[in-house]
């Protein structure tokens, strides 16, 4: 009888538990800025809504945004369009929403972008940033940031010191590529290999866009997918490199890459596939710029790499 009594306990306490976990995880859910509620689209709308890109920019800034908090996005805008040194470029705000559910038309007008587009949730940031290159490879501006919606690098006041000063202090017409990350966020990988967990498709990546086999000696790694490249650095790769990587990273689920092995704990899905984090960890090799010295560069604020002239 004490046993019976101990288990009814047991199963009341564990119910009640997973009752107020529910409770805290769906209060969790709640909209947390007061312009939410408009973004969402009532049942049989449509997200018709999608701009043109006709003409070449100086300056675009691309976001990839799935269902970050509007005021945080629209707050991370303005301040790069207070930089002093990109004001004179006049940059566009170019937006890619992956969530389907979201009202195009409002999310423009929340976050002042120039221009918004709705993409299929496939392929993570990488394949935002590969399907802006590929439709735009003859017009892309003379210099682009490519950002994640949910950024790191902004406070309360504005960009983080770090991030101010590569844009404010760093940034000029020649630099070729320049990573957008903390310090911390920048490390070297050897041929895919790391303490934090290996990446054999590096070593193919390395292979494929340098024609030689992967060296010995660490490749630069910027995490995070939070870059700044130029027209010459993005033309000087082949158009085809970009759509084939856009054909992998968009994989459908039985797709052979979807078995590659990161982890127990991980499942290689379209919207998450594996191969995005392997595309997120070879921006630098894309685009030239894997010197294993990159993050004691950055460390004396010499974080870019340059276009010949």
């Amino acid at each position: 009888m004490k046993q019976y009594y101990l288990i009814i306990t047991f199963l009341i306490v564990l119910t009640t538990s997973i009752i107020m976990y529910i409770n805290k995880w769906r209060s969790g859910l709640n909209f947390t800025n007061k312009h939410a509620y408009f973004l969402y689209l009532k049942p049989k709308e449509i997200n018709s809504h999608n701009d043109l890109i006709t003409s070449q920019s100086q300056f675009d800034i691309v976001i990839s945004y799935y269902s970050e908090d509007i005021d945080y996005v629209a707050q991370y805008i303005r301040y790069l369009r207070n930089v002093s040194n990109l004001k004179k470029f006049n940059p566009r705000i170019i937006v890619y929403n992956k969530n389907s559910k979201i009202n195009n038309e409002v999310l423009k007008i929340l976050l002042d972008a120039d221009i918004i587009q709705l993409l299929p949730n496939l392929g993570r940031e990488g394949a935002t940033y590969l399907y802006h290159i590929i439709q735009n490879y003859h017009r892309i501006a003379n210099h682009t940031i490519f950002s994640q919606a949910g950024v790191e690098g902004i406070t309360n006041n504005g960009l983080a010191n770090w991030y101010l000063d590569r844009l404010e202090n760093q940034f000029n017409s020649s630099v070729g590529y320049m990573p957008l990350v903390n310090n911390h966020m920048i490390t070297t990988y050897d041929c895919g290999l790391h303490l934090t967990g290996n990446f054999p498709r590096m070593v193919q990546m390395w292979a494929m866009l340098q024609h030689s086999l992967c060296p010995p000696g660490g490749q630069a790694v910027a995490f995070r997918g939070q870059f700044l490249v130029s027209r010459k650095r993005i033309q000087n790769r082949d158009l085809e490199i970009y759509k084939y990587m856009y054909d992998l990273i968009t994989a459908n689920s039985s797709h052979w890459l979807h078995r590659d092995l990161r982890s127990l704990f991980f499942k290689s899905t379209p919207d998450n596939p594996i191969f995005g984090h392997t595309v997120e960890r070879t921006w630098t090799v894309l685009f030239k710029c894997s010197k294993p010295d990159l993050h004691d560069r950055c460390e004396r604020r010499e974080c870019a790499c340059f276009d010949e002239s």
